[in-house]
């Protein structure tokens, strides 16, 4: 890490104990990954943590209150924590950063898609490329595998991590998707921030924040940390982002005043030509799935990339990452696609994008989480009615609720026969499977990539596309199981 005393230099603070032994320690806030020799920062002050720390081989805490019964030298930084990671982030961007560039990406929808897209595109231009993010840390494609917590935004002592083994594998550039959470939490620090790119605003995390508008403040804390901005001209919110900071902004949009502009997409076999115009330049993309959407998350990228002076000539065809409108390719005829959507724009957008192809019925299978904001509940509830032939309504998360509280919440008041009632996910899944003939379409929505369900106390290992795979592989009418790239 860094000299300990250079770190504490400037700020209040009392040490109890002899730290002669731990000046240049390296300093962890996650008790699993803590070695011998250690320091730990103690956020919370968990007495059960600290503990597991110093079984593990810490040698000293850092906290912002006096530990009782603690065997290893402390330092007490009353109210002063955040001011320590300032000086880490300085630390960590002089020493290892200047020669990154990072991207911070945040918005309530996209942000692990417009990530995916701006790390294939750079790899498209031979770059070296760290994606932080929903589904894991990358690098070029492929998953370090550490012992991170999950979570959108990393932890602060986790990304510095992560920054710091970025500049000993030559990675040119870092992308991360900055949560509000995250940004509440401060878990980027002060560590400077290249591009920050605003996507869009709707509803989520409000059982967190108490409402939109602390919720719009938290993603504007990115703001601060920023060079140069890449916003979404079609977003109210990201407009007055824009048009409240003095920073470089490149805006993207329909409109072909924007530096880059989302002009059509034309449907070729089995892809789809996506035709921007960036400046004066005409600009293809090619993908497999289409809808609007995805077009202005590539315009997203694609701003990105331009503002970060990279060249986007001969672009090759990207694809989605795993769990976002991922298509299970099978010889019935179904279209069935996974989408992680558990927002009602985020609904929405799906269905509404399914509607533009869709021949015949389209099925959706969705639920809400348990202890999370209750009022995006029925509004779900009423999109998923609105814009398919039926919804099949189940649990997603629903942890310390019941799932039947839950399901009563979402459809309060709608048409009965516009959904069916099934809180097992698993034979929800497969009831819209077995409803669905040739022609139709089944959207599997709320989870996309994760692989567990939480009730209460208890993570159960679950997977959509591995529901979706079983089904199909025991009808006989499995394509593939390919992944996407991540």
């Amino acid at each position: 890490m860094y000299p300990l005393n250079e770190l504490l230099e400037g700020l209040t603070y009392r040490i109890i104990g002899d730290f002669s032994i731990c000046r240049t320690s390296k300093i962890i806030n996650y008790s699993k990954q803590i070695k011998e020799g250690d320091i730990f920062v103690s956020e919370r002050n968990n007495l059960r943590i600290i503990d597991e720390a110093i079984q593990l081989g810490a040698i000293a805490i850092i906290s912002e209150v006096f530990i009782a019964d603690c065997n290893v030298p402390q330092i007490i930084i009353p109210s002063d924590l955040d001011r320590l990671k300032q000086k880490i982030s300085e630390k960590t961007y002089e020493l290892f950063g200047t020669k990154m560039k990072t991207v911070a990406i945040t918005g309530t929808n996209g942000k692990t898609t417009v990530a995916s897209f701006i790390a294939q595109l750079l790899m498209q231009q031979r770059k070296s490329v760290c994606v932080i993010g929903t589904l894991g840390v990358f690098i070029n494609g492929r998953q370090l595998k550490r012992n991170f917590r999950n979570n959108t935004t990393l932890p602060f002592y986790d990304f510095i991590q992560i920054v710091q083994h970025c500049s000993k594998h030559s990675v040119e550039f870092i992308i991360l998707e900055a949560s509000s959470q995250g940004l509440l939490d401060n878990r980027l620090g002060s560590y400077p921030i290249d591009i920050g790119v605003f996507l869009n605003i709707g509803k989520d995390h409000l059982e967190f924040h108490g409402g939109m508008v602390p919720y719009k403040k938290s993603k504007e804390l990115l703001v601060p940390l920023c060079k140069k901005l890449v916003v979404n001209a079609e977003d109210e919110w990201c407009r007055s982002v824009a048009e409240n900071s003095f920073l470089p902004i490149t805006s993207f949009g329909v409109d072909t005043r924007n530096a880059v502009a989302f002009k059509q997409e034309n449907e070729e076999e089995d892809e789809i030509i996506y035709k921007f115009k960036v400046k004066n330049e005409e600009i293809d993309v090619r993908m497999r799935n289409s809808g609007f959407y995805n077009g202005m998350n590539l315009a997203a990228a694609l701003a990105s990339l331009w503002t970060l002076n990279i060249p986007l000539q001969n672009i090759k065809p990207v694809t989605l990452p795993t769990g976002r409108f991922q298509q299970i390719d099978n010889l019935e005829g179904i279209k069935v696609f996974i989408d992680y959507a558990h927002t009602p724009d985020a609904l929405e957008v799906c269905l509404t994008t399914i509607k533009s192809f869709a021949k015949n019925n389209i099925y959706v299978v969705f639920g809400c989480g348990g202890d999370r904001d209750k009022k995006k509940r029925n509004e779900m509830g009423k999109v998923a009615t609105t814009f398919a032939t039926k919804a099949i309504i189940t649990s997603d998360n629903p942890r310390s609720e019941s799932p039947a509280d839950i399901i009563k919440d979402i459809v309060r008041g709608l048409d009965v026969q516009k959904f069916q009632i099934e809180p097992d996910r698993k034979k929800a899944i497969i009831y819209a499977l077995q409803m669905a003939q040739a022609g139709d379409t089944v959207l599997i929505a709320g989870k996309g990539h994760e692989q567990e369900q939480i009730l209460h106390d208890l993570v159960v290992p679950f997977s959509d596309r591995d529901v979706v795979n079983t089904y199909f592989e025991e009808e006989g009418g499995l394509i593939t199981k390919n992944d996407p790239v991540a």
